[in-house]
């Protein structure tokens, strides 16, 4: 991933819904030329933002033995703009699961304000069909571990016991 769009795993409920924190930070690489003069978070990286949450969702939800891999964007509507100093909060919902087929409900917000909405369809596959979908996988639960609310959480409780 060029850019990792999920600071933070709120919460999951495997199968159905997730919550996602990303802090939209000045020194983002991408504000350097969308705008300088007046930085605005690109709305394709609200999307990406999205994708990458559903990888979570879905890989939490299979115990990471598949991943989702975006096929369509059926519905996106970008209402305001995000802006340095914004914390985007995304929210996931499953509607449909079928087979190798998932459609996911996307929202963003910003102060309890929906910035970007979107509907999307992902085609889940399976972890084991060859060494690279295996290692995409393992990589997953990887980055999953480092930004899970309960390992985040713990990870400051062990900083607190030493300082």
């Amino acid at each position: 991933m060029r850019f990792i769009l999920v600071d933070r795993i709120i919460g999951i409920e495997k199968g159905r819904e997730g919550s996602f924190l990303k802090n939209v930070s000045q020194s983002e690489d991408y504000f350097t030329d969308h705008f300088p003069e007046s930085p605005i978070m690109p709305g394709v990286l609200i999307l990406e933002g999205f994708d990458q949450a559903a990888q979570f969702l879905v890989g939490c939800s299979h115990d990471f033995t598949c991943y989702p891999q975006l096929k369509e964007v059926l519905r996106v509507a970008f209402r305001h703009f995000v802006i340095p100093g914004d914390q985007l909060q995304i929210r996931l919902q499953v509607i449909q699961e079928e087979g190798e087929e998932m459609v996911v409900k996307a929202a963003a917000e910003v102060n309890n304000r929906i910035v970007a909405e979107a509907t999307l369809r992902f085609t889940v596959i399976q972890g084991d069909r060859d060494a690279e979908t295996k290692a995409h996988c393992q990589g997953l639960k990887t980055l999953y571990d480092l930004i899970s609310s309960d390992h985040a959480g713990r990870a400051w409780e062990n900083l607190a016991d030493h300082l």
